[in-house]
Protein backbone atom coordinates (compact mmCIF):
# COMPACT_ATOMS: atom_id res chain seq x y z
CA UNK A 1 0.00 0.00 0.00
CA UNK A 2 1.47 3.48 -0.77
CA UNK A 3 2.09 5.92 1.87
CA UNK A 4 -0.21 9.55 1.09
CA UNK A 5 2.28 12.47 0.91
CA UNK A 6 2.62 14.87 4.37
CA UNK A 7 1.96 17.81 3.53
CA UNK A 8 4.67 20.37 4.02
CA UNK A 9 5.21 23.99 5.17
CA UNK A 10 6.71 26.06 2.22
CA UNK A 11 10.75 26.33 2.57
CA UNK A 12 11.41 29.53 2.49
CA UNK A 13 9.09 29.54 5.07
CA UNK A 14 6.06 31.71 4.03
CA UNK A 15 2.51 30.68 5.20
CA UNK A 16 0.41 32.79 7.57
CA UNK A 17 0.53 29.90 10.39
CA UNK A 18 4.20 29.58 10.20
CA UNK A 19 4.59 33.22 10.10
CA UNK A 20 2.70 34.04 13.48
CA UNK A 21 4.62 31.28 14.71
CA UNK A 22 7.47 32.44 14.48
CA UNK A 23 6.35 36.02 15.66
CA UNK A 24 4.00 36.00 18.01
CA UNK A 25 3.89 39.34 19.56
CA UNK A 26 2.97 39.89 16.06
CA UNK A 27 -0.18 37.66 16.44
CA UNK A 28 -0.91 39.19 19.65
CA UNK A 29 -0.82 42.17 17.68
CA UNK A 30 -3.64 41.44 15.16
CA UNK A 31 -6.08 40.17 17.91
CA UNK A 32 -5.40 43.03 20.02
CA UNK A 33 -6.06 44.94 16.87
CA UNK A 34 -9.51 42.76 16.07
CA UNK A 35 -10.79 43.38 19.69
CA UNK A 36 -10.42 46.74 19.06
CA UNK A 37 -12.06 46.79 15.81
CA UNK A 38 -14.88 45.20 17.29
CA UNK A 39 -15.61 47.04 20.17
CA UNK A 40 -15.50 50.21 18.14
CA UNK A 41 -17.69 48.57 15.61
CA UNK A 42 -20.80 47.28 18.27
CA UNK A 43 -20.64 51.19 19.49
CA UNK A 44 -21.56 52.19 15.51
CA UNK A 45 -22.96 49.45 13.62
CA UNK A 46 -26.57 49.48 12.78
CA UNK A 47 -29.53 47.28 14.48
CA UNK A 48 -32.61 46.60 12.14
CA UNK A 49 -35.01 44.12 12.23
CA UNK A 50 -34.58 43.99 8.07
CA UNK A 51 -32.25 44.66 6.05
CA UNK A 52 -32.05 47.86 4.12
CA UNK A 53 -33.74 47.37 0.75
CA UNK A 54 -33.06 50.08 -2.24
CA UNK A 55 -36.28 50.49 -3.83
CA UNK A 56 -36.35 51.51 -7.82
CA UNK A 57 -40.07 52.42 -8.08
CA UNK A 58 -40.79 56.02 -8.99
CA UNK A 59 -44.35 56.83 -8.27
CA UNK A 60 -46.39 59.80 -10.25
CA UNK A 61 -49.78 60.64 -8.75
CA UNK A 62 -52.41 62.57 -10.43
CA UNK A 63 -55.90 64.21 -8.37
CA UNK A 64 -58.73 65.02 -10.17
CA UNK A 65 -61.44 65.83 -7.65
CA UNK A 66 -64.56 64.64 -8.51
CA UNK A 67 -63.72 62.39 -11.46
CA UNK A 68 -64.82 58.93 -12.18
CA UNK A 69 -62.32 55.98 -12.38
CA UNK A 70 -63.36 55.56 -16.29
CA UNK A 71 -62.49 59.28 -16.50
CA UNK A 72 -59.34 58.93 -14.82
CA UNK A 73 -57.60 56.25 -17.00
CA UNK A 74 -58.91 57.94 -19.99
CA UNK A 75 -57.98 61.32 -19.58
CA UNK A 76 -54.43 60.99 -17.37
CA UNK A 77 -53.69 57.40 -17.29
CA UNK A 78 -53.75 56.81 -21.22
CA UNK A 79 -51.77 60.52 -21.40
CA UNK A 80 -48.67 59.82 -19.44
CA UNK A 81 -48.47 55.99 -19.88
CA UNK A 82 -46.90 56.32 -23.63
CA UNK A 83 -44.73 59.57 -22.15
CA UNK A 84 -43.08 57.65 -19.46
CA UNK A 85 -42.95 53.70 -20.93
CA UNK A 86 -40.06 53.83 -22.68
CA UNK A 87 -37.73 56.14 -20.55
CA UNK A 88 -34.55 54.62 -20.04
CA UNK A 89 -34.05 51.97 -17.52
CA UNK A 90 -37.95 51.10 -16.57
CA UNK A 91 -38.68 47.46 -16.27
CA UNK A 92 -41.92 47.31 -15.69
CA UNK A 93 -45.26 49.68 -15.34
CA UNK A 94 -48.42 49.53 -13.40
CA UNK A 95 -51.08 52.21 -13.51
CA UNK A 96 -54.20 52.13 -10.85
CA UNK A 97 -56.99 54.78 -12.02
CA UNK A 98 -59.58 55.08 -9.17
CA UNK A 99 -61.86 57.59 -8.25
CA UNK A 100 -60.30 61.04 -7.82
CA UNK A 101 -56.90 59.74 -8.40
CA UNK A 102 -54.55 57.96 -10.83
CA UNK A 103 -51.44 56.47 -10.10
CA UNK A 104 -48.52 55.09 -12.47
CA UNK A 105 -45.84 53.29 -10.38
CA UNK A 106 -42.27 53.12 -12.79
CA UNK A 107 -39.56 49.81 -11.43
CA UNK A 108 -36.48 50.26 -12.66
CA UNK A 109 -33.72 47.67 -13.49
CA UNK A 110 -31.61 46.93 -10.39
CA UNK A 111 -28.70 49.13 -12.38
CA UNK A 112 -30.39 52.06 -12.81
CA UNK A 113 -29.43 55.52 -11.11
CA UNK A 114 -32.42 56.46 -9.19
CA UNK A 115 -31.31 60.45 -8.91
CA UNK A 116 -31.23 60.38 -12.65
CA UNK A 117 -34.38 58.33 -13.17
CA UNK A 118 -36.45 60.37 -10.85
CA UNK A 119 -35.29 63.58 -13.11
CA UNK A 120 -36.31 62.14 -16.11
CA UNK A 121 -39.74 61.17 -14.89
CA UNK A 122 -40.22 64.56 -13.27
CA UNK A 123 -38.83 65.86 -17.01
CA UNK A 124 -41.51 64.08 -19.03
CA UNK A 125 -44.52 64.83 -16.90
CA UNK A 126 -43.67 68.63 -16.86
CA UNK A 127 -43.91 68.86 -20.30
CA UNK A 128 -47.64 67.36 -20.28
CA UNK A 129 -50.13 69.89 -21.96
CA UNK A 130 -53.36 67.87 -22.31
CA UNK A 131 -54.09 67.14 -18.78
CA UNK A 132 -57.62 68.46 -17.74
CA UNK A 133 -57.38 72.08 -16.43
CA UNK A 134 -59.08 70.85 -13.14
CA UNK A 135 -56.77 68.11 -12.56
CA UNK A 136 -53.73 68.95 -10.06
CA UNK A 137 -50.27 68.83 -11.13
CA UNK A 138 -48.41 65.67 -11.17
CA UNK A 139 -46.27 64.72 -8.22
CA UNK A 140 -43.54 62.62 -9.04
CA UNK A 141 -41.69 60.56 -6.18
CA UNK A 142 -39.16 57.87 -5.54
CA UNK A 143 -40.70 54.93 -3.45
CA UNK A 144 -38.12 54.85 0.02
CA UNK A 145 -37.57 52.20 2.07
CA UNK A 146 -39.06 52.54 5.55
CA UNK A 147 -39.38 49.88 8.75
CA UNK A 148 -41.91 49.27 11.30
CA UNK A 149 -40.34 50.13 14.64
CA UNK A 150 -43.80 50.05 16.32
CA UNK A 151 -47.31 50.52 15.79
CA UNK A 152 -49.50 52.66 18.23
CA UNK A 153 -53.16 52.58 18.78
CA UNK A 154 -55.13 56.10 20.27
CA UNK A 155 -58.27 54.96 21.35
CA UNK A 156 -61.15 56.25 23.63
CA UNK A 157 -64.15 57.36 24.18
CA UNK A 158 -64.20 60.79 22.81
CA UNK A 159 -64.99 62.81 19.87
CA UNK A 160 -63.33 61.94 17.07
CA UNK A 161 -61.88 65.51 16.27
CA UNK A 162 -60.52 65.19 20.09
CA UNK A 163 -58.59 61.81 18.39
CA UNK A 164 -57.63 63.64 15.45
CA UNK A 165 -55.66 66.80 17.57
CA UNK A 166 -53.83 64.13 19.94
CA UNK A 167 -52.59 61.95 17.14
CA UNK A 168 -51.36 64.60 15.50
CA UNK A 169 -49.70 66.24 18.57
CA UNK A 170 -48.13 62.56 18.85
CA UNK A 171 -46.79 62.62 15.54
CA UNK A 172 -45.25 65.66 16.05
CA UNK A 173 -43.48 65.23 19.55
CA UNK A 174 -42.10 61.73 18.34
CA UNK A 175 -40.80 64.07 14.95
CA UNK A 176 -39.15 66.22 16.97
CA UNK A 177 -37.56 63.72 18.94
CA UNK A 178 -35.68 62.17 15.87
CA UNK A 179 -38.21 59.82 14.72
CA UNK A 180 -38.12 59.26 10.76
CA UNK A 181 -41.95 58.86 10.02
CA UNK A 182 -45.65 58.52 11.34
CA UNK A 183 -48.13 57.88 9.43
CA UNK A 184 -52.09 57.38 10.43
CA UNK A 185 -54.79 54.71 9.92
CA UNK A 186 -57.82 55.80 10.45
CA UNK A 187 -57.33 59.66 10.55
CA UNK A 188 -60.21 60.82 8.06
CA UNK A 189 -59.75 63.60 6.20
CA UNK A 190 -61.97 66.68 7.27
CA UNK A 191 -64.41 68.61 5.12
CA UNK A 192 -67.41 70.53 4.97
CA UNK A 193 -70.66 68.87 4.18
CA UNK A 194 -73.48 70.75 2.31
CA UNK A 195 -76.92 69.06 1.74
CA UNK A 196 -79.50 71.18 -0.48
CA UNK A 197 -83.23 70.72 -0.21
CA UNK A 198 -85.02 69.42 -3.71
CA UNK A 199 -86.62 72.35 -3.10
CA UNK A 200 -84.87 74.84 -2.38
CA UNK A 201 -83.28 73.98 -5.91
CA UNK A 202 -86.90 74.40 -7.52
CA UNK A 203 -86.98 77.66 -6.25
CA UNK A 204 -84.05 79.29 -7.46
CA UNK A 205 -84.25 77.38 -10.48
CA UNK A 206 -81.03 76.49 -10.13
CA UNK A 207 -79.30 72.47 -10.09
CA UNK A 208 -76.75 70.74 -8.34
CA UNK A 209 -74.43 71.34 -10.70
CA UNK A 210 -74.36 75.31 -10.92
CA UNK A 211 -74.26 75.14 -6.87
CA UNK A 212 -71.56 72.91 -6.73
CA UNK A 213 -69.57 75.29 -9.43
CA UNK A 214 -70.11 78.49 -7.43
CA UNK A 215 -68.81 76.69 -4.79
CA UNK A 216 -65.72 74.96 -6.45
CA UNK A 217 -64.53 78.51 -7.79
CA UNK A 218 -63.76 78.82 -3.85
CA UNK A 219 -62.71 75.61 -2.82
CA UNK A 220 -60.11 73.20 -3.50
CA UNK A 221 -62.26 70.28 -3.86
CA UNK A 222 -65.58 70.23 -4.79
CA UNK A 223 -67.42 66.44 -6.20
CA UNK A 224 -71.23 66.47 -5.86
CA UNK A 225 -73.59 63.54 -5.24
CA UNK A 226 -76.79 62.86 -4.31
CA UNK A 227 -78.47 61.53 -0.80
CA UNK A 228 -81.65 60.77 0.24
CA UNK A 229 -82.84 59.94 -3.01
CA UNK A 230 -85.35 63.05 -4.45
CA UNK A 231 -85.49 64.52 -1.06
CA UNK A 232 -82.15 66.46 -0.73
CA UNK A 233 -78.94 66.74 -2.91
CA UNK A 234 -75.49 66.50 -1.11
CA UNK A 235 -72.07 68.12 -2.39
CA UNK A 236 -68.69 67.44 -0.18
CA UNK A 237 -66.24 70.39 -0.35
CA UNK A 238 -62.57 70.05 1.20
CA UNK A 239 -62.64 74.22 0.87
CA UNK A 240 -60.49 77.00 1.46
CA UNK A 241 -63.11 77.86 4.06
CA UNK A 242 -62.33 76.01 7.76
CA UNK A 243 -65.59 76.22 8.98
CA UNK A 244 -69.70 76.19 8.06
CA UNK A 245 -70.03 79.70 9.07
CA UNK A 246 -67.30 80.99 6.74
CA UNK A 247 -68.67 78.91 3.85
CA UNK A 248 -72.55 79.70 4.26
CA UNK A 249 -71.65 83.32 3.90
CA UNK A 250 -71.04 82.29 0.07
CA UNK A 251 -72.86 84.28 -2.27
CA UNK A 252 -75.03 81.63 -4.74
CA UNK A 253 -77.37 84.12 -6.33
CA UNK A 254 -78.32 87.69 -6.29
CA UNK A 255 -81.70 89.34 -7.96
CA UNK A 256 -82.13 92.66 -9.25
CA UNK A 257 -84.01 93.64 -6.66
CA UNK A 258 -80.65 93.63 -4.38
CA UNK A 259 -81.53 90.52 -2.64
CA UNK A 260 -78.57 88.08 -1.93
CA UNK A 261 -79.07 84.55 -1.93
CA UNK A 262 -76.32 82.77 0.40
CA UNK A 263 -75.30 78.98 1.22
CA UNK A 264 -76.46 79.32 4.64
CA UNK A 265 -80.08 80.47 3.49
CA UNK A 266 -80.65 76.88 1.22
CA UNK A 267 -78.39 74.68 2.52
CA UNK A 268 -77.52 73.23 5.93
CA UNK A 269 -73.92 72.82 6.25
CA UNK A 270 -71.76 70.96 8.89
CA UNK A 271 -68.23 70.02 9.74
CA UNK A 272 -68.05 65.81 8.98
CA UNK A 273 -65.75 63.13 7.39
CA UNK A 274 -65.11 61.79 4.50
CA UNK A 275 -66.81 58.64 4.29
CA UNK A 276 -64.67 56.47 1.95
CA UNK A 277 -61.80 56.39 3.98
CA UNK A 278 -60.62 53.89 6.58
CA UNK A 279 -62.59 54.17 10.26
CA UNK A 280 -60.46 52.61 13.22
CA UNK A 281 -61.88 51.23 16.24
CA UNK A 282 -60.64 49.30 19.05
CA UNK A 283 -62.48 47.37 21.27
CA UNK A 284 -65.65 49.05 20.28
CA UNK A 285 -64.26 52.28 20.37
CA UNK A 286 -62.75 54.94 18.06
CA UNK A 287 -59.36 54.41 16.99
CA UNK A 288 -56.57 55.76 15.60
CA UNK A 289 -53.68 53.47 14.25
CA UNK A 290 -50.08 55.56 14.57
CA UNK A 291 -47.35 53.61 12.90
CA UNK A 292 -43.67 54.50 14.10
CA UNK A 293 -40.80 54.12 11.30
CA UNK A 294 -37.54 54.72 10.35
CA UNK A 295 -35.28 55.64 8.05
CA UNK A 296 -32.36 53.47 6.47
CA UNK A 297 -30.16 55.14 8.05
CA UNK A 298 -31.77 54.90 11.66
CA UNK A 299 -31.29 52.90 14.43
CA UNK A 300 -33.97 50.35 15.51
CA UNK A 301 -33.21 50.08 19.24
CA UNK A 302 -32.37 53.66 19.41
CA UNK A 303 -35.60 54.44 17.75
CA UNK A 304 -37.46 52.56 20.41
CA UNK A 305 -36.02 53.80 23.17
CA UNK A 306 -36.98 57.64 21.80
CA UNK A 307 -40.48 55.90 21.74
CA UNK A 308 -40.45 54.42 25.08
CA UNK A 309 -39.06 57.60 26.97
CA UNK A 310 -41.62 59.31 25.33
CA UNK A 311 -44.42 57.27 25.95
CA UNK A 312 -43.67 57.28 29.46
CA UNK A 313 -43.98 61.12 29.75
CA UNK A 314 -47.51 61.63 27.94
CA UNK A 315 -49.11 58.77 28.92
CA UNK A 316 -49.74 60.36 32.55
CA UNK A 317 -51.02 63.81 30.36
CA UNK A 318 -53.28 62.52 28.14
CA UNK A 319 -57.09 63.49 28.98
CA UNK A 320 -59.38 61.28 30.40
CA UNK A 321 -60.66 58.33 27.97
CA UNK A 322 -58.25 58.18 26.05
CA UNK A 323 -56.19 55.26 25.85
CA UNK A 324 -52.94 54.88 23.89
CA UNK A 325 -51.31 51.54 23.27
CA UNK A 326 -48.31 49.96 22.19
CA UNK A 327 -48.21 46.64 20.05
CA UNK A 328 -46.15 44.86 17.17
CA UNK A 329 -43.12 45.97 18.47
CA UNK A 330 -40.03 44.93 16.04
CA UNK A 331 -37.29 45.89 18.28
CA UNK A 332 -38.12 43.87 21.08
CA UNK A 333 -37.87 40.58 18.30
CA UNK A 334 -34.65 42.04 17.60
CA UNK A 335 -33.49 42.62 21.00
CA UNK A 336 -34.50 38.86 21.98
CA UNK A 337 -32.30 37.67 19.35
CA UNK A 338 -29.25 39.49 20.41
CA UNK A 339 -29.40 38.12 23.66
CA UNK A 340 -30.22 34.68 21.81
CA UNK A 341 -26.92 35.03 20.34
CA UNK A 342 -25.43 36.27 23.70
CA UNK A 343 -26.10 33.24 25.46
CA UNK A 344 -25.67 30.67 22.93
CA UNK A 345 -22.03 32.43 23.19
CA UNK A 346 -21.81 32.77 27.03
CA UNK A 347 -22.73 28.98 27.21
CA UNK A 348 -20.44 27.95 24.57
CA UNK A 349 -17.68 29.96 25.73
CA UNK A 350 -18.61 28.00 29.46
CA UNK A 351 -18.76 24.42 28.05
CA UNK A 352 -15.26 24.77 25.96
CA UNK A 353 -13.39 26.06 28.88
CA UNK A 354 -14.49 23.43 31.10
CA UNK A 355 -13.96 20.89 28.60
CA UNK A 356 -10.64 21.43 28.12
CA UNK A 357 -9.64 22.40 31.57
CA UNK A 358 -10.73 18.95 32.29
CA UNK A 359 -8.82 16.94 29.39
CA UNK A 360 -6.14 19.26 29.12
CA UNK A 361 -4.18 22.49 31.48
CA UNK A 362 -5.93 26.17 31.90
CA UNK A 363 -3.73 27.68 29.35
CA UNK A 364 -4.92 25.91 26.38
CA UNK A 365 -8.31 25.80 27.37
CA UNK A 366 -8.18 30.30 27.87
CA UNK A 367 -6.76 30.79 24.40
CA UNK A 368 -9.09 28.35 22.66
CA UNK A 369 -11.93 29.71 24.59
CA UNK A 370 -10.75 33.52 23.55
CA UNK A 371 -11.03 32.46 20.09
CA UNK A 372 -15.08 32.95 20.25
CA UNK A 373 -15.59 36.20 21.66
CA UNK A 374 -12.26 37.33 18.67
CA UNK A 375 -14.02 35.71 15.82
CA UNK A 376 -17.46 37.70 16.66
CA UNK A 377 -15.44 40.86 17.33
CA UNK A 378 -13.81 40.44 14.10
CA UNK A 379 -17.09 39.51 12.37
CA UNK A 380 -18.80 42.66 13.35
CA UNK A 381 -15.61 45.20 12.57
CA UNK A 382 -15.54 43.58 9.05
CA UNK A 383 -19.70 43.94 8.85
CA UNK A 384 -19.30 47.80 9.87
CA UNK A 385 -16.36 48.46 7.34
CA UNK A 386 -18.64 46.48 4.45
CA UNK A 387 -21.64 48.89 5.53
CA UNK A 388 -23.51 45.44 7.17
CA UNK A 389 -26.32 46.01 9.83
CA UNK A 390 -27.07 44.03 13.18
CA UNK A 391 -30.67 42.29 11.19
CA UNK A 392 -32.85 39.15 11.81
CA UNK A 393 -31.25 37.80 8.86
CA UNK A 394 -27.48 38.72 9.47
CA UNK A 395 -27.92 37.46 13.39
CA UNK A 396 -29.46 34.23 12.43
CA UNK A 397 -26.03 33.65 10.52
CA UNK A 398 -23.69 34.64 13.65
CA UNK A 399 -25.78 31.97 15.44
CA UNK A 400 -24.78 29.54 12.85
CA UNK A 401 -20.96 30.67 12.93
CA UNK A 402 -21.04 30.35 16.79
CA UNK A 403 -22.36 27.11 16.57
CA UNK A 404 -19.39 26.38 13.95
CA UNK A 405 -16.56 27.78 16.04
Amino acid sequence: MSKLPVPAFPADGSGIIRLFTRHPNAANLVMVLMIMFGIFAIGRINTQFFPTLETKIVNIVVSWPGASAEDVEANIIQIIEPEVRFIDGVDKMTAYAREGSGTISLEFSPSAEMQKATADVDAAVKVLSNLPEDAETPKVSRVSFFDRVATLSLSGNVPESTLRIHARKIRDDLIARGIDKITFRGLRDEELQVEVPESELRRLGMSIGEISQRVAGNTRDMPSGQTGGAVERQLRSLADFRDPQALGELEIRSFPTGEKVRLRDIADIRQGYEDGQVEGFSAGTRAIEISVQRAPTADTLATAKILDDYLGEIRDTLPPGLVLQKYDVASDALLERIMLLVRNGVSGLVLVVAILYIFLNARIAFWVAAGIPVAMLATIGIMLLLGQTINMITLFALIMMLGII
